[in-house]
């Protein structure tokens, strides 16, 4: 297996997208929806949900209400050390 993120995501996560959706996620604003993820990223609204949903369960996320069934989920990042090592491990 080789070295990229995807890679190391699949032996960390067992998820090939797990690392950067959590890079993408530490790495901007606090608060995120799964359709401007999956478009900066170019990844299936499936894969993006999931991976949020992982993450709520958790407590990295906080689903936030939303005002209309037609907003996207909307989730809120939770501090912890493990946005920057995300990020690190992205990057390395």
């Amino acid at each position: 297996m080789g070295s990229g993120v995807g890679d190391r995501s699949k032996l960390l996560f067992n998820n090939t997208h797990m690392l950067s959706v959590a890079e993408a996620i530490g790495a901007g604003e606090d608060i995120v929806d799964s359709k401007s993820l999956q478009n900066r990223l170019g990844l299936r609204q499936s894969a993006v949900q999931r991976i949020l949903v992982a993450l709520e369960g958790v407590g990295l996320m906080e689903r936030l209400e939303r005002q209309a069934r037609t907003e996207p989920i909307r989730f809120q990042r939770v501090p912890h050390p493990f946005w920057e090592a995300a990020r690190d491990l992205a990057r390395a």
